[in-house]
């Protein structure tokens, strides 16, 4: 399932604007508009780019971006200031923890991971500089106990977002079979000045 119909919806909804209106803005008919919020179409690429540049726009801050990232991510994803007091987390991150989005806003990350896991992880993704600017990405792989009680693995990935008012990270996680395990390292680092385009 594509989030294009959640997204135009809520596009529509924040700016004010019928069906026609952004179906004059992308040249297509009201009709195709339709189409995509029922989910029966998904915009093709070249218009999923020009929808990308409209919902993100350079009025909209650093923070406004990663929480729309966030929030209809389909992982485990949070927005997270520096000291990781959440600002924003993705559904599936608050089911993981049996909580709602806003409850669990506000909150300091601490709280859901558990002090040890947050002592051998978060802890590390500060201080190697993700909300200085030396950071591009971190990946980590950690051990982590299911809902079951069993024990699994989950493979994280944290990108800092920057912005007038802030650094934030934003985090997306995922669990992942042993086989994953054996191919990747506990913990990989990207500083901006290694990223060759």
């Amino acid at each position: 399932m594509s989030d294009w119909p959640v997204l135009l919806r809520s596009y529509r909804r924040e700016k004010g604007l019928k069906q026609e209106a952004l179906a004059y803005m992308l040249n297509v008919d009201q009709t195709t508009i339709s189409r995509w919020e029922r989910g029966k179409d998904n915009p093709s690429l070249a218009i999923q780019k020009r929808l990308r540049d409209l919902f993100w726009t350079k009025q909209d801050s650093a923070l406004d971006a990663a929480v729309r990232i966030v929030r209809y991510a389909p992982l485990r994803a949070t927005v997270v200031l520096p000291g990781t007091r959440i600002v924003e987390v993705s559904d599936a991150y608050a089911e993981h923890h049996g909580l709602s989005r806003k409850e669990m806003k506000g909150d300091l990350l601490r709280k859901f991971l558990g002090d040890d896991f947050y002592e051998q992880y978060m802890v590390p993704v500060g201080k190697i500089g993700i909300y200085s600017g030396d950071v591009a990405r971190v990946e980590y792989l950690a051990k982590v106990r299911m809902k079951d009680g069993t024990w699994g693995y989950s493979y994280s990935s944290v990108v800092p977002i920057f912005g007038s008012s802030g650094t934030y990270a934003v985090s997306q996680s995922q669990f992942v079979p042993q086989s994953f395990v054996q191919d990747h390292p506990g913990m990989k680092v990207y500083r901006f000045d290694e990223i060759v385009d």
